[in-house]
């Protein structure tokens, strides 16, 4: 019976949910709620669409306020109030284990509605706390109003990417109220192209030989890559929004741990003593989060080596079955 109370609100906020079209990247789900919010899909567009539910289209041509740490925007219709406002819900958060719903907006269609669960709360730092979902969602989610089972907005969906997996994030709505504050005039679409001219960096990632591992064990190795994997994962995400000190003091503390505990891996050691060494000639935070990348994107690299120069297991005897293969 909860279930179909759950199912009759979500059907009556289906109105307020629109598809944003004409983007440089393929997304048709971005959110429609007390003004219309959209976040890095709608970075560099010329012109945006909106696609209301009853097929009506109008052009998106202001952008009233921008977060770009938190990757929010917040953008206006031509036609103001065609749309119902979805409610706001609490700024508290949801919990692990709750149960949450995405709007996702289909041109020509109704909303796709999605249950996940909260799989945990990840928090990047002061600026910025994360619901990350139990599955993942599709790219074309971002963007997505998330509702509680009361019909409320608690969040706006983003799909992010680690290690070539699509996750399902929240971005709570305790950041999308300040944007509705936010005095002054709307501004053009060109504002959303402003916090993205950056330059481009040279990567200079250390070409490590296969002896720097040389003595190390197998567990230890692995022990090595699944920690600096971890901290990529965790890093990267953090600089995108915009914490790039927290990207860097990340990695820093990720090298000094492995530096401390990695006795057995000597090569290890040094290649990160020297990462850290020059971190200490760069001033600028994002370069010495980008100094300590190259180290570990170096070290990730003689690892994947050295695992293939292993040599394989020995050849089973011939009166036995051969070992079976395990595909993860």
């Amino acid at each position: 019976r909860d279930g179909e109370a759950v199912a009759l609100v979500l059907r009556s906020l289906r109105p307020a949910v629109l598809a944003l079209a004409d983007l440089p990247c393929p997304l048709v789900g971005p959110v429609a709620a007390p003004k219309r919010r959209g976040e890095h899909a709608v970075a560099g567009a010329r012109a945006i669409t909106a696609v209301l539910p009853d097929g009506l289209r109008t052009q998106v041509v202001q952008v009233t306020a921008v977060d770009e740490r938190r990757d929010l925007a917040l953008l206006r219709l031509t036609l103001p109030g065609v749309v119902p406002h979805l409610p706001l819900g609490p700024a508290t958060l949801p919990t692990e284990g709750e149960r949450l719903h995405v709007l996702q907006a289909r041109p020509g269609r109704p909303p796709e509605v999605r249950a996940l669960e909260v799989r945990a709360v990840q928090v990047l730092g002061d600026w910025l706390t994360l619901l990350e979902l139990a599955r993942t969602l599709p790219e074309d989610a971002s963007g997505a109003p998330v509702l509680n089972a009361q019909g409320q907005v608690v969040g706006v969906a983003t799909a992010a990417l680690a290690n070539g997996r699509a996750l399902g994030l929240v971005i709570p709505v305790r950041y999308v109220g300040p944007l509705l504050m936010i005095p002054g005039e709307p501004r053009p679409l060109s504002a959303l192209d402003a916090p993205r001219l950056r330059a481009s960096r040279v990567r200079q990632v250390p070409q490590h030989p296969v002896g720097l591992l040389e003595g190390c064990a197998m567990p230890a190795v692995e022990a090595v890559a699944a920690l600096l994997g971890h901290a990529i994962n965790v890093g990267a995400p953090a600089y995108n929004r915009g914490d790039v000190e927290g990207c860097y003091r990340l990695y820093a503390h990720t090298a000094e741990q492995l530096i401390d505990e990695r006795d057995d891996c000597p090569g290890v050691q040094r290649a990160l003593r020297d990462g850290l060494l020059r971190c200490q000639s760069l001033r600028d935070a994002e370069d010495r989060a980008w100094a300590l990348r190259d180290t570990f994107d170096g070290l990730m690299d003689v690892i994947g080596r050295w695992r293939q120069s292993r040599p394989s297991g020995p050849v089973s005897s011939p009166k036995r079955p051969p070992p079976k293969t395990y595909l993860n």
